[in-house]
Parts: structure tokens; C-alpha cells; sequence
């Protein structure tokens, strides 16, 4: 996957949110980390995002479920403004060359979509993750159910031997499409795929880290805009 520089236009009929606003209303996602990155119980303030300029959302396509033995295969981020619309700033996705592709769970790659010869161009775990902090750096990493893409992000910078290099709290979207969207009866699945459609964002695929990121980036876009 090469990077994309597409911007998505604001698209909100409402007047924007002033930031104390704006921060309340992204409360209810926030959650502490440890110093390497693993996500702790711990709900995070929201003073925790006074001084913070930047959104970074990102996804992983990984080879399995377990951080230990499994790997990452694709990674994609968007990294936006934490202001009125979240303005994109940049956005970057490649595929990651797996190192030990006999651990994978064979359903994980189906989905994926995983092939040697569509991972013929995929860069190494060490490359990927450096560019990766590069383009976050600072910013709050954002997704969507976020555990399990944290606890392979941690690993993996483990792994490379690079420091944490983002805020030292996350937010995690579907928490905050759970209490909006719920209220008004609007939807009855909280999976990315079910929300995004049913809050009419088309979505550039599915299964693909840059996709997926994109996918949860206009979902937030959406649910601020109500």
C-alpha cells in the first residue's frame, strides 16, 4: 500500500464545537497507558487533552490474535487536527513483511487477504514502525475497540526497539459512537463496517489497515458533527 495524501472535506451542517466542548464530547473514549504504550483499566481525564494539537488514527491488520506470537501485517494511520471538523493533516499505510508467517492463523490471513505475492512490495516491521512514530509523533493514537491494535502496537515497538513515541492515553471511538448513536435508536450492531454504513461514509475497503483508519477517522468526523 503507498501513502495517501487525500483530504476529506468537512462536511458538518452544525456549527462547530468550541474545545471544551469538543473535548467533553470524546470523554467517555479516553484511557490511560503504560509508558511502553499497553492500555491499563484506567479511564483518563479529559485535562489530559489540554495542550494536545493532534489526533493520530490508526489501524492494524495483524496475522492472529495473540501480540506474543502473532505479527503485524498492515498498518495504516491518519493523523488529524484535534480542533472543530479534526482537519487531516497527513495519512500514511504500508503492508509489513511477516517474520515468522508458519505462527499465523490461516483464518487471519484469509481475511486479510494475505498472499506472498501481494506482500511482494511489503516493507520490514523495523521500517514500518519507525515511519509510524514519525507521523504520530506526540499525537493521541485513536481507533476504533482499541485493545487488541494497542497491545500489538506496544509489542511491536517492543520488538523494534523504539521508545513510545505518542500520548500517553488513547481514545478509543466506539465508546463514544456507543453513547451517540444508541440514544437514538440509530444502530444496533457497533461494529466499524455497520456504523460507517449506516451513517452513510463510503469506505475506500475492508480489511486494510489505511482503509480501516479512514473508515473510523469520518466516523468520528460524523458522530462531532451531531
Amino acid at each position: 500500500m503507498t501513502q495517501d495524501e487525500s483530504t476529506i472535506a468537512a462536511m458538518s451542517a452544525a456549527p462547530p464545537l468550541p474545545t471544551p466542548a469538543l473535548h467533553a464530547a470524546l470523554a467517555l473514549g479516553l484511557r490511560m497507558l503504560a509508558s511502553d504504550g499497553r492500555l491499563t483499566p484506567e479511564v483518563a481525564p479529559v485535562e489530559v487533552l489540554n495542550g494536545i494539537t493532534s489526533l493520530f488514527v490508526v489501524d492494524l491488520e495483524m496475522s492472529g490474535s495473540n501480540a506474543q506470537s502473532h505479527e503485524v501485517l498492515d498498518v495504516g494511520g491518519v493523523r488529524c487536527s484535534l480542533a472543530a471538523g479534526f482537519p487531516e493533516e497527513r495519512s500514511w499505510g504500508a503492508r509489513v513483511r511477516p517474520k515468522h508467517i508458519g505462527n499465523a492463523v490461516p483464518a487471519a490471513l484469509k481475511v486479510v487477504g494475505y498472499s506472498p505475492k501481494a506482500w511482494k512490495t511489503a516493507i520490514e516491521l523495523e521500517d514500518a514502525f519507525a515511519q509510524l512514530s514519525e507521523l504520530g509523533r506526540g499525537a493521541v493514537i485513536t481507533g476504533w475497540g482499541i485493545s487488541q491494535d494497542m497491545a500489538f502496537l506496544a509489542e511491536s515497538f517492543r520488538r523494534v526497539s523504539l521508545p513510545w513515541p505518542f500520548a500517553n492515553f488513547a481514545l478509543d471511538v466506539q465508546p463514544i459512537a456507543r453513547k451517540i448513536l444508541k440514544l437514538g435508536g440509530e444502530v444496533d450492531r457497533f461494529n466499524l463496517g455497520h456504523v460507517a454504513d449506516r451513517l452513510g461514509i463510503g469506505r475506500m475497503g475492508e480489511h486494510g489497515a489505511l482503509p480501516d483508519a479512514y473508515a473510523t477517522y469520518d466516523v468520528l468526523v460524523k458522530l462531532l458533527e451531531r
